[in-house]
Parts: C-alpha cells; structure tokens; sequence
C-alpha cells in the first residue's frame, strides 16, 4: 500500500492509510480525507466539462473508520444549469456519510460597481513559516499518532491557540486517491474540514470541539496548490455553535465553509 496517498484502491474500495488519519482517535479518518474522496467520487460520476461545483454538504452521520470504503453515487436532478448529485460513504452496509452536491453551469458576467466584495487579504504562503498541527494541539513536547493533521503543511498567519479564531495556508503534498491527481474541488474539499482545527475553541480541561458536518459553497475553484483559512468559531452556551470559514487562494476568496461543532474530549486525552 502506497505511503504517498491517503486512499489506496483496489476494485471500487478505497482503503485509507496512516496519512488519512485523525488527531481524535486512532481508529478513524480526519474529516478531511473523506471529504476529499467524497469530492473525487462525485466530480468523477458528474463528467461535467466546464461547470462549476458550488456547494457540497457533507452529513457526518459517524466516526469515519480507519477501514475499506465505498462510495454510491446518484443523479438527483440534471438540468441545464443545475446539476445535482447525491453521494453515500459507507463501510460494509453501514452508511458514514452522505454528501449532496450542486453543480451550476458558470456564466460569465462584469459585476455593477456597488457589488459587495471581499476585500480582505492574508498574507500570502511565500513570507510564512511552516509549522505542525502536532505543536499547534501538544506543543513541542506532545505526542500524537500520524494522519491527515501530520500530513498537510500549515503556514499559520495567526497564532492558533485555540482560542475560537484563527488564519491558515494549508497545502497537501500528496496524492488523495492513489494515482490520481488532486483536482481543485478534491482541494478545497478536504481544506473544508480543517475550519473546525484552524478555528480551534479549547473550552478549559481537556474539552475542545468537534464537528459533525460541513456545508461547503464555491464562488470559484483555488488556483495552485495552497489553500488558505480564515475561521472563526461561535458557540452558544448549549454546547452547540458553527464554525464559519472563507477560503482564500492567492488570488482572493474562492468560498466559505460552514461547520456545526459541539464539546469534544481533545485528543489523546
């Protein structure tokens, strides 16, 4: 099995390796990985030359296990400018995850002055520092097992210390699917996990958060192979929030994200 992806394959399964893995336990998936694979499957079932994929909801109905996967796909509705796609992940006959996703045929056009726009920059990756998801969650003399949170390069552009904010470059220096090549949604789709980590709220002791879904919604695809984060987390006093996250490539923003989280024993603990 191959040290360079995070899903090796073999038929229609694809079996996660260690670079799949999650900070949480080490028998399950970072949310990120199967949002990746989620992407693939979907962009692959769609063939859909030019179009744009806008959105992809992402129900994490259980921990994703370190485990053969499969994934079904189905058209909902196909239209001229819409397309829409269902997915299900699941292991032996237990349905994981199901991911709905919206294709929309661009059109280009020239925006009124008055549109809103985003006009926040972050710096970019170039004049940054690379540093570890292992020191961001243990510090330096932590430990923790390896997976998709040791795998990705993280260049923060604010100090994230887990207090419910933070901006981020991540890139992934591997493959997602085992001779494939990451696409720009397989990207973006496995940036959209990582919200809930960059945006980190530590609520005292050994509680964090955790996050049961991701709504993902495209304007544009990142161009070149960074992926940049800028998330916030805001939780009510129930014990249930969002974390909301607008990605950014080096040209600007390219969407936003958002996550439903709630109170979770950090990992390792």
């Amino acid at each position: 099995m191959s040290d360079e992806t995070l899903f090796a394959v073999q038929g229609d399964t694809f079996i996660p390796t260690a670079l799949a893995g999650s900070p949480w336990h080490p028998a399950m998936l970072h949310g990120g990985a199967p949002a990746g694979l989620l992407a693939y499957c979907l962009e692959r079932e769609a063939r859909l030359e030019g179009w744009q994929p806008a959105k992809l909801a992402i129900d994490l109905l259980r921990p994703v296990p370190k485990a053969p996967l499969g994934v079904s796909v189905s058209t909902r509705r196909k239209g001229n400018r819409i397309v829409h796609l269902e997915a299900s992940l699941f292991s032996h006959d237990t349905v994981i995850a199901v991911a709905n996703c919206l294709f929309i045929k661009p059109q280009e056009l020239s925006l009124p002055a008055f549109a809103p726009r985003s006009n926040i920059e972050i710096t970019p990756p170039d004049d940054l520092e690379a540093v570890s998801f292992r020191d961001i969650l243990f510090g330096s003399g932590g430990s923790m097992p390896p997976g998709l949170h040791t795998t990705i390069q993280l260049r923060p552009v604010t100090a994230l210390c887990g207090q419910g904010r933070g901006t981020a470059w991540i890139v992934l220096p591997v493959a997602i699917i085992e001779g494939q090549s990451n696409s720009p949604f397989m990207l973006a789709a496995l940036a959209s996990d990582f919200g809930n980590g960059v945006g980190q709220l530590r609520l005292g002791g050994n509680l964090g958060t955790i996050n049961a879904d991701i709504v993902l919604q495209l304007s544009r695809l990142p161009e070149g192979e960074w992926v940049g984060i800028d998330s916030t987390a805001l939780l009510d006093a129930t014990g249930v929030g969002q974390v909301l996250t607008t990605l950014y490539d080096t040209r600007g923003r390219i969407g936003q994200v958002s996550q439903t989280i709630m109170p979770m024993g950090e990992p390792g603990v």
